[in-house]
């Protein structure tokens, strides 16, 4: 029995190698077949990305153009296959284009042929090109100048403030590119970001967003300011007056006087005088807008306070003719 197994044993070894050499074989004549088919010439179409140069001085792309070209190759398969599991983007000259009409230009991609070939290997040959024709709206550069708008959020540890304006530097930025584009832009914004927990004055960098990929900035980033201090709330009754009363007019409103509560930094809570404080009701306000009430508005305040409301908002009143 022992025999019988060993016996086994060498025939199933036997057999392995034969199979291990079969598959080596069939491996290599796969391999020489396929290098042997790969070394013919084919015709093939294959996409390539675009980059645009030679723009004309002074000039600038306003349009978005064609970002792939397709073009019929005459190579070997090695290079098809080069082509095809690594992508290449061709250089596109605009020193010949014609103008179709104002700012429209063309060009006749067959016009650069030659130009694309130079960039590929000396054994390709490339025989069309599509699309046949590129279009382009090219305009004059132009720059102006735009406020940078801010979109930071502002989170603050409680008990804490602004104690002044946040400042933005610069407010103004220069945006330059193609004259459509910069005609339609006003404005620029930075991003969208939130600073937390807020007790101290800082100054942050903040990125500007580019309205348009066409767009310069003269500015990448704008500097963020504010002033924060821990704050306190303060209130006082003062009287009021009301304005643009129409003569031989008497009136009588209740409440006399209103509160008028504000916040401000601690250290300067000392300096707030109640006479800095000034109140007015505009009755033609009232009159124009057919009301029944009169709206108190601060009109005067002092400049190291913010957040400031009258209680009440609404006066009642009564007019004697």
């Amino acid at each position: 029995m022992v025999e019988k197994s060993g016996s086994n044993k060498m025939d199933t070894l036997k057999s392995n190698k034969k199979l291990r050499v079969f598959l080596l074989f069939l491996f290599l004549s796969f391999l020489f077949w396929t290098l042997i088919k790969l070394s013919h010439e084919y015709i093939s179409d294959v996409d390539f990305g675009l980059k645009y140069t030679d723009i004309p001085k002074n000039k600038l792309i306003q349009n978005e153009p064609e970002k792939e070209i397709r073009l019929t190759l005459k190579t070997s398969g090695f290079k098809l296959l080069r082509y095809g599991f690594k992508p290449k983007v061709l250089e596109y000259t605009l020193t010949e284009i014609d103008r179709k009409s104002g700012s429209e230009y063309y060009s006749e991609t067959s016009s650069n042929i030659n130009f694309l070939q130079a960039q590929l290997s000396a054994e390709t040959v490339v025989l069309n090109a599509e699309p046949d024709t590129l279009f382009f709206d090219l305009g004059v550069r132009k720059s102006k100048e735009v406020e940078v708008i801010s979109e930071v959020n502002f989170e603050f540890k409680n008990g804490f403030n602004f104690v002044q304006p946040v400042e933005l530097e610069p407010r103004m930025v220069t945006i330059s590119g193609p004259e459509k584009v910069i005609d339609t832009i006003d404005k620029v914004y930075t991003e969208d970001v939130t600073l937390q927990d807020l007790s101290v004055s800082f100054s942050r960098k903040i990125r500007v967003r580019p309205p348009n990929e066409a767009v310069e900035l003269s500015e990448q980033e704008v500097s963020v300011k504010g002033e924060v201090d821990k704050i306190t709330d303060g209130s006082f009754s003062i009287p009021f007056e009301v304005i643009n009363l129409p003569r031989n007019y008497l009136i009588s409103t209740y409440p006399k006087e209103v509160k008028v509560v504000f916040q401000v930094a601690l250290k300067d809570f000392n300096k707030i005088p109640e006479n800095s404080f000034r109140v007015q009701c505009d009755y033609k306000q009232t009159e124009d807008n057919n009301l029944d009430y009169l709206i108190p508005e601060v009109v005067e305040k002092p400049e190291i306070i913010f957040d400031v409301k009258v209680i009440p908002n609404k006066i009642e009143f009564l007019i004697k003719k």
